[in-house]
Formats: structure tokens, sequence, C-alpha cells
């Protein structure tokens, strides 16, 4: 997503002008949500997660929102900087903390304190 973080900042102004474009980003969500979907089915078979099968589309669902436009809402927090190669770090770091958050109320509680736990050690605090 850093990579492509132009295509990210007028995300909506390029989808309507550009079909083709349009088509591709529909088919890469729709790749994404698959795949967390996929990812959190299996985890809740293996039992690293406790989530009914009715709450695993819409938690991959917002999943994918908040990592596919992570960089635009910095970007709204911060438009001088947040962008820039110096932040890039911080600011991926604080999309990932709030992806695997929602994770969190299927976690177990010693779970929950080890993905507290990192989010600490990794400095991912708002």
């Amino acid at each position: 997503i850093w990579k492509y973080r132009f295509l990210y900042r007028d995300l909506n102004d390029l989808l309507s002008k550009n079909r083709m474009l349009e088509k591709r980003f529909q088919e890469l969500l729709t790749r994404k949500v698959r795949a967390v979907r996929l990812l959190l089915a299996g985890m809740s078979r293996s039992g690293a997660v406790d989530i009914d099968t009715r709450e695993v589309e819409p938690t991959a669902n917002c999943m994918v929102v908040v990592f596919t436009y992570w960089l635009s809402f910095e970007y709204v927090r911060d438009p001088r900087h947040a962008l820039e190669p110096d932040h890039a770090q911080k600011a991926l770091l604080r999309g990932a903390r709030h992806v695997l958050n929602l994770l969190a109320p299927y976690l177990e509680p010693g779970q929950r304190q080890h993905l507290l736990q990192l989010s600490g050690a990794y400095g991912l605090g708002d």
C-alpha cells in the first residue's frame, strides 16, 4: 500500500475517471476480503480465535477497510507530513495495530494481553 500511496490520496477521483481502474480496484477489494475471511475462518478452526461464523464476514470487511484506507486517514490527520517517507514506518505500524485490534474481542484474555504487549513494544500508540 505504501508503494502505491499516490492512488489512495485521490482514490475516489481516480476511480470516477477511469473505469478500468475502478473495476481492478473492486476486484482487489474482493480478493482482500476473501483472503481475510479465509484467514479468520482458519484461525477459528484452529482455535486461535473464538469467532462466530456470522461475525467472520463483517470482521473481514472491517479489517480490509482499515488496512486499505489507513493511509488516507493518516493523510487527513496530518496532510503536510503523513505520507512523507520519514513518517511511513510509524503510519503503517499504526494501521497494523488497528487492524490487529479488530481481533481483540475474539481472543482469550491471555492472547489479548499479548496483543497489547506487542502493540506497546512496537510503540504503536496513537
